[in-house]
């Protein structure tokens, strides 16, 4: 008798997930060439532009955050999360967009914003920026849906961590969308989103592990380390953008940001897995005795 169990067929045909997300980002950009090149007079969002015009823009502003959350919850491919607890966070990740830019922009009324300057670069980058945005993402996911029983295998942590990073994403780039060109919302599109998806499983990655850990230094310490790891790669990315020492410096947040893709991969192909093997112990009826299988298609 061969045992055919369901990791086995969902492994046919399989695309990474984050390969399948950085591909379909680049959708984004390709919407953007066909829409301005033409039209070179339409590289600045402005009022009064023509309507259908802006509402491109604005496509092109919301369009990666769905992607993304579409594709990360798609992938969650054993014991799906269910539709109003995803919505509540990607919109908690939204809400949190107002308070974080009004602290930001409190520390930039102090006049701490000089790109020439390594402290402030430094100071910029991984505290006003980094720091701020990713301990809002972080509350938001340690204080809902951390503590409730639909976060009930480590892979959630990454699922929720992501939905909540894409509302903050989302309303962060419609935001940058009425102050900048189209080509900055295109280009923040294959780039800050993704990234913001990649902190988010990062996090979401040590998170998980602390949920499930049974004495409270082990589940704090995962805690830190969540909160410590996106906030750290977060603030190297942004210091090659926000930097203006060398402009060859900023090709340094691409590779930043492509090796951070690869760990962040690894660690969601490593919770799949795990998820895989925890749907089996939980449901042995999933398997399939091949001999009843052979009688049903002849």
């Amino acid at each position: 008798m061969i045992v055919l169990h369901r990791e086995d067929k969902v492994e046919k045909g399989k695309i990474n997930v984050f390969c399948e997300m950085v591909l379909l980002s680049y959708l984004n950009l390709f919407v953007f060439i066909l829409v301005d090149w033409p039209y070179p007079w339409f590289s600045i969002f402005q009022t009064g532009k023509e309507p259908s015009r802006m509402f491109i823009q604005l496509l092109l502003a919301i369009f990666p955050a769905i992607l993304i959350a579409w594709i990360i919850y798609r992938s969650d491919r054993h014991e799906r999360e269910k539709w109003f607890p995803l919505t509540l966070c990607f919109f908690l990740g939204m809400l949190i967009t107002i308070p974080v830019m009004k602290v930001q922009e409190t520390f930039y009324n102090w006049g701490i914003d000089d790109p020439e300057n390594l402290f402030w670069v430094c100071f910029n980058s991984f505290l006003v920026v980094a720091f701020t945005e990713e301990l809002f993402k972080f509350l938001a996911l340690f204080c809902f849906p951390y503590w409730r029983p639909f976060f009930n295998e480590p892979l959630d942590g990454i699922i929720y961590a992501v939905m909540i990073s894409m509302g903050f994403a989302l309303l962060e780039n419609v935001l940058y969308a009425m102050e900048f060109s189209i080509s900055t919302t295109a280009l923040r599109g294959i780039t800050a989103v993704p990234a913001h998806a990649v902190f988010a499983t990062m996090m979401g990655y040590f998170v998980g592990k602390s949920k499930f850990k049974t004495q409270r230094k082990t589940q704090g310490r995962f805690l830190i380390m969540g909160l410590g790891i996106a906030v750290l790669v977060h603030g190297l990315y942004d210091f090659f953008i926000i930097q203006e020492f060398y402009d060859w410096l900023i090709l340094l947040a691409i590779v930043t940001l492509v090796i951070s893709i690869f760990f962040a991969m690894r660690m969601f192909k490593e919770e799949q897995e795990k998820s895989a093997t925890l749907w089996q112990k939980n449901h042995p009826e999933e398997t399939i005795d091949e001999s009843e299988e052979i009688e049903s298609n002849p």
